[in-house]
């Protein structure tokens, strides 16, 4: 049937898969997204206007049934896992991060002697974070307050820079006095009227969902310009169970629950995957056939492995004056001056430092303070206003046996396995989260906090997951090749975090965009060319 058949079916519309099906359709291909997820509306379904928003609006984003998003986790290291469901992805609750990877973080095996080289380089992806960048809006600083350790731009940032509130102001002094260089970071929240949406009106409920749809996320950015090309049919809460082959080796169809809960299949000339890099990893285990007994395009064996996130640890300190730190986006600036590999460090790579100062409102303080009554109230007064917090983005390095794999013995509301995520901190990985402790301290103490507190690091934390696909040249060393493809599998290609060969110490989100703005532009180029027939 002519509704179940399209060119391309895109699985996911987060960063990576709303981001293809916007530039797909504007290329006049017909495309299917199916989205395990609802469709949000920012001002109906985000409460963050409320008096009591910090009770109703953090259930948003939680499924009706929590089988849904069931998982399990192994390895000495209990594994957090977070994401959303939902038209935009994970996109629709994160911070809006949006920095580049550095010319280095594509050649770490060439410069430092660990993990593997990327078969692609920064200059290769520059346009395409600059394409995203302006599709966004992007905030950030330029000229002379520019970040002095970003890799090399073609363009300017499209908005200017969100100001430093007083928290950030009080670290900024802290980190001067160290020698460190407090930059205000890239954000994806205009700072000015961008495409038709609002400016940022600093409300600072941007993990909760933005109510006035300022922060960019692929909901109200590329899905809105997909869906006008009348090229794209977005399915919500469509679960995909298993990607068909042919007896020719090409992905032929897509089975998947709909909203009633009944299987469908529908057909397309190359399919996407774009789940993320938990999600994607396990449809591709799912997918089992007598071509790929191991799963589809696994001939290598890698799909699932090398997965990774990055190191975060958070801190937090007092300081006498208030400084109200939830005034304003979250975020209140980077330091990446231990960014790149330090030979005097006995650990290879480095982190990005920021003031993360959500949530630092009253419930949230309440809640965070033991103990009941009279003297309760009077800590929570006592720290109200008064606390700032500090988190990394730390570089964990590759490893094969941190993974997902598929849990047999537990199952999803739908009956599938669900993913067994294993990450397991190495030696360099233990080094660096003890350097990138002690930095949070002492930049704390040189801003003047009191009562410092350096939390354990909790696994999955980050909320920044990659790896399990990887990009290479070598189809025995890797899942798919430079432009996303999957070496077993023509018309299939990867379109989230999976690809990436190495973490970084930067928010992914804007490099799994630019990747996806890439990869759609090869797959245009293969239609082209009768690739896809």
């Amino acid at each position: 049937m002519k509704e179940n058949t399209s060119d391309v079916i895109v699985i996911g519309s987060g960063a990576g898969g709303g981001v293809i099906a916007k530039e797909l359709a504007e290329a006049g291909l017909e495309v299917i997204v199916l989205e395990a997820g609802r469709r949000f509306d920012p001002y109906k379904d985000y409460p963050t206007n409320t008096i009591d928003f910090e009770v109703r609006a953090g259930n948003v984003f939680s499924p009706k049934d929590s089988r849904r998003d069931r998982y399990t986790s192994g390895g000495p290291n209990p594994f957090s896992y977070h994401r959303v469901k939902g038209v935009g992805g994970s996109t629709l609750c994160y911070h809006a991060m949006v920095p580049r990877l550095h010319e280095s973080d594509f050649r770490v095996r060439s410069e430092d002697g660990v993990a593997d080289d990327w078969p692609i380089s920064y200059a290769d992806l520059e346009p395409y974070y600059t394409r995203v960048e302006y599709e966004l809006g992007v905030s950030g600083p330029n000229g002379a307050d520019a970040n002095p350790f970003e890799p090399p731009r073609s363009k300017p940032y499209p908005t200017p820079a969100h100001g430093f509130n007083l928290a950030s102001r009080a670290v900024r002094r802290g980190a001067e006095k160290l020698g460190l260089h407090l930059v205000r970071e890239p954000l994806a929240i205009p700072t000015k009227d961008w495409n038709g949406r609002p400016a940022c009106n600093e409300a600072g409920t941007c993990r909760l969902g933005c109510r006035i749809s300022a922060k960019s996320s692929i909901d109200v950015t590329y899905i809105p310009k997909a869906e006008r090309t009348g090229h794209v049919s977005i399915r919500t809460e469509c679960m995909a169970r298993e990607i068909k082959v042919g007896p020719d080796g090409r992905a032929r169809s897509v089975i998947y629950f709909n909203q009633q809960g009944q299987e469908q299949e529908v057909f397309g000339r190359a399919i996407v995957v774009a789940g993320n890099a938990v999600e994607t990893a396990r449809l591709l285990l799912l997918s089992v056939s007598s071509l790929f007994p191991d799963g589809l395009a696994n001939s290598s064996g890698l799909v699932g492995k090398y997965f990774m996130e990055h190191l975060s640890v958070f801190s937090y300190g007092t300081f006498c004056e208030r400084l109200d730190p939830w005034r304003g986006v979250p975020t209140g600036g980077i330091i990446q001056d231990f960014y790149e590999t330090n030979p005097r460090h006995n650990f290879a790579r480095g982190f990005t430092i920021s003031v993360e100062n959500e949530p630092q409102w009253p419930l949230a303080t309440a809640l965070a303070i033991p103990g009941w009554g009279a003297e309760h109230k009077a800590r929570v007064r006592e720290s109200f206003g008064h606390m700032v917090g500090l988190a990394s983005d730390g570089e964990q390095l590759p490893a094969e046996h941190n993974k997902v794999k598929l849990d047999l013995a537990v199952k999803d509301i739908y009956g599938l396995p669900v993913p067994h995520i294993i990450n397991t901190h190495g030696t360099n990985d233990q080094e660096m989260i003890k350097a990138i402790s002690s930095k949070l301290r002492e930049i704390l103490e040189a801003s003047g906090a009191q009562n410092i507190a350096v939390n354990r690091i909790v696994a999955g934390a980050s909320s920044h997951y990659l790896g399990t696909c990887r990009m290479g040249d070598d189809p025995k060393k890797s899942v798919v090749d430079a432009w996303c493809r999957t070496h077993d599998v023509p018309n299939l290609f990867v379109g989230d975090g999976s690809v990436f060969v190495t973490g970084g110490a930067a928010n992914p989100a804007l490099t799994i965009s630019a990747l996806a703005t890439r990869t759609a532009e090869g797959i245009v180029e293969g239609f082209k060319r009768g690739e896809f027939p």
